[in-house]
């Protein structure tokens, strides 16, 4: 399909300040709440953050095959669909964190993904978290999923 490098893309509005998924991971750690940095305006355009994550998956190691991928997001986006109860028992965001562990440590998916999932998870699970930091959080995962179709087979 397409091979273009989202990072070569023109700014259209976005933060340009957003460079790897490493960059990210930070942004979300400092920030007080996850949706005060995943905003669909930043993560779903063409060259947003979904598109750009997803580029750089393609070429990471290891490789995040889309079966492993659509297996975390499945967990995930359960979670995210069901986030009236799972603020009030944040069980199913606890027992996420071995499932991704596992797939780390069996080199089933690359440490850069694995550090941006925890660090969401862990914004999830403070006691800040709100029912919209779930919603973008699922919508910025589909994304990621939608984006990495189109990288699949370059």
């Amino acid at each position: 399909m397409n091979g273009r490098n989202p990072n070569q893309q023109k700014n259209n509005g976005q933060d340009n300040s957003f460079i790897n998924t490493n960059n990210l991971v930070q942004k979300i750690k400092s920030a007080p709440k996850l949706s005060d940095v995943l905003t669909p305006k930043e993560f779903a355009p063409i060259g947003g953050w979904a598109d750009k994550i997803a580029f750089e998956l393609k070429s990471a190691k290891p490789k995040l095959n889309t079966s492993q991928l659509r297996k975390i997001f499945t967990e995930i986006k359960s979670i995210c669909d069901n986030r009236e109860k799972v603020l009030q028992d944040k069980t199913p965001l606890y027992l996420l964190y071995p499932k991704l562990a596992y797939a780390k440590g069996r080199e089933l998916m690359p440490e850069v993904f694995y550090n941006l999932i925890v660090a969401c998870l862990d914004k999830l699970k403070d006691g800040k978290a709100d029912e919209e930091d779930f919603k973008n959080f699922g919508d910025f995962m589909t994304a990621i999923v939608a984006y990495n179709k189109q990288y699949e087979k370059n």
